[in-house]
């Protein structure tokens, strides 16, 4: 029994010498510790690379794009002052839909510095300015006239018009005092 005690132990020592020896050397275990760690390591990047993009793509969902510039007040430049011809009046009149709308709008027409000609031309051409303000209200519907964008496209068609009609200058821009469309 002692024989085969000693036998036994004698088996187990030489596994462990056959197990101990390394079969590849000391390159391909160092080959494979760093390709281990390269997976690692890539492998986190992967990780981290797809959190951050559902993140952002979770908290960006409805909201404005960053590329706009924010203005600032201070690097805004203030509008030129101009002449400002207001004799026109309200102009009322009915819009082209099929339910027809009230419009009531009193426009003003600013020019650059003191040009007495132009103003005197105004003056002169006042009831046709009226007339034009008129006619080209009645020829729209209440959504062509209705909203900001429409707002800002109307007081530029109508500054091209009214600058058409005269000859002693250029109208700048055209200024709502009043701007309402209505049932009526």
């Amino acid at each position: 029994m002692s024989d085969d005690l000693l036998g036994n132990d004698e088996e187990l020592e030489a596994e462990e010498q056959a197990a101990g020896q390394k079969t590849g050397g000391f390159f391909s275990g160092l080959i494979i510790e760093i390709l281990k760690w390269a997976g690692i390591v890539i492998g986190a990047i992967i990780f981290i690379v797809t959190v951050v993009v559902l993140t952002m793509r979770i908290m960006g969902t409805g909201s404005a794009s960053q590329t706009q510039i924010p203005q600032s007040q201070e690097y805004q430049v203030a509008p030129p002052l101009l002449q400002w011809y207001s004799q026109i009046g309200e102009v009322r009149g009915q819009t082209a839909d099929e339910v027809r709308k009230t419009f009531i709008v009193e426009p003003w027409l600013g020019y650059e510095g003191e040009n007495k000609q132009l103003q005197s031309e105004l003056i002169q051409r006042q009831i046709l300015l009226k007339e034009e303000v008129a006619l080209y209200f009645s020829n729209k519907q209440e959504s062509e006239l209705t909203g900001p964008e429409n707002r800002e496209r109307v007081k530029e068609e109508l500054r091209r018009r009214i600058n058409d009609m005269i000859t002693s200058g250029q109208i700048e821009t055209v200024a709502f005092n009043r701007y309402t469309v209505v049932d009526f």
